[in-house]
């Protein structure tokens, strides 16, 4: 058996997963299952303990769906990549985030992959989180009492990623005149799990970039912002030298942690080249 026994349960509303949530014990939830599944076998190989409940996600209308309104675009937890990237509202407002999506390791995987288990599945490497932070979206939840909070996602990835909160939608505000570039290497040919991602958004001023924001993913800690390169950016003319100029203001442990040569060397490239599209973007 490649599982250990466990009891599966699969509610069709949000309140049912929530109540569910409140009163079973050893719980783990599962959205698209990329991850969880592979996980659970590996657990069991090496003889650690596994969950006695799942509770799939798959069911719940009320997570699934992109829609647009005055706070911007929110996009239920259990939306599948693949829902993202095919979505006309994510085209013509966000697509930047069609390029993430198309990025995303194969098909059948963006056939099944939620962008809700790819912000909260705790692996480092995933796409969604730098995105997240770089995009400035909010992260909702809900508790057992169905009460919702907004997170910040650099609050909750600087905690690690953990919660005992379920994970509704996230929301990404639309903000005018905003360009954004984005840049992610794989770890090889055979195996698409990113080496690093990044992504800056910026406004353009009439001399320099404005309300940078810069999101990095070294895919061995959990993502997070460069604020030496932000207020660099944020305070320097945007002339053919800024690219450049601005690889010597870097919060430097961000990229060397546990990096190769050629890992820092690509971080560099693609920071420099990912400033030059924004600086040359009319």
């Amino acid at each position: 058996m490649l599982l250990n026994p466990l009891t599966f349960h699969a509610p069709t509303s949000l309140s049912e997963a929530v109540r569910l949530m409140a009163e079973l014990e050893h719980v783990r939830l599962h959205a698209g299952g990329t991850f969880l599944l592979n996980q659970l076998k590996l657990l069991k190989r090496n003889g650690a303990r596994t969950p006695d409940h799942v509770i799939t996600l798959q069911h719940i209308a009320e997570l699934r769906g992109i829609s647009l309104d005055r706070d911007g675009l929110r996009i239920g937890a259990m939306t599948t990549i693949a829902e993202i990237f095919d979505h006309p509202l994510v085209a013509e407002h966000l697509p930047v985030l069609k390029t993430v999506c198309r990025n995303i390791s194969t098909q059948p995987i963006r056939n099944m992959a939620t962008i809700g288990g790819n912000l909260t599945c705790r692996y480092t490497w995933t796409e969604m989180p730098a995105v997240s932070l770089g995009l400035r979206a909010s992260l909702h939840f809900v508790d057992t009492a169905m009460n919702e909070t907004a997170v910040d996602p650099q609050e909750f990835f600087a905690g690690q990623a953990k919660t005992d909160k379920l994970l509704t939608a996230v929301r990404f505000p639309l903000i005018a005149d905003r360009r954004c570039a984005y840049r992610r290497a794989k770890k090889s040919q055979f195996v698409d799990i990113p080496m690093l991602s990044l992504i800056i958004s910026a406004g353009r001023g009439k001399a320099s970039l404005e309300d940078c924001r810069v999101a990095v993913n070294n895919c061995v800690e959990f993502a997070q912002r460069d604020a030496a390169l932000e207020e660099f950016l944020n305070t320097t003319p945007a002339g053919p030298d800024l690219p450049a100029a601005a690889l010597d203001h870097l919060t430097g442990e961000i990229y060397a942690k546990r990096g190769s040569d050629y890992k820092t060397h690509l971080f560099r490239l693609y920071l420099r080249e990912a400033i030059e599209e924004l600086i040359n973007d009319e």
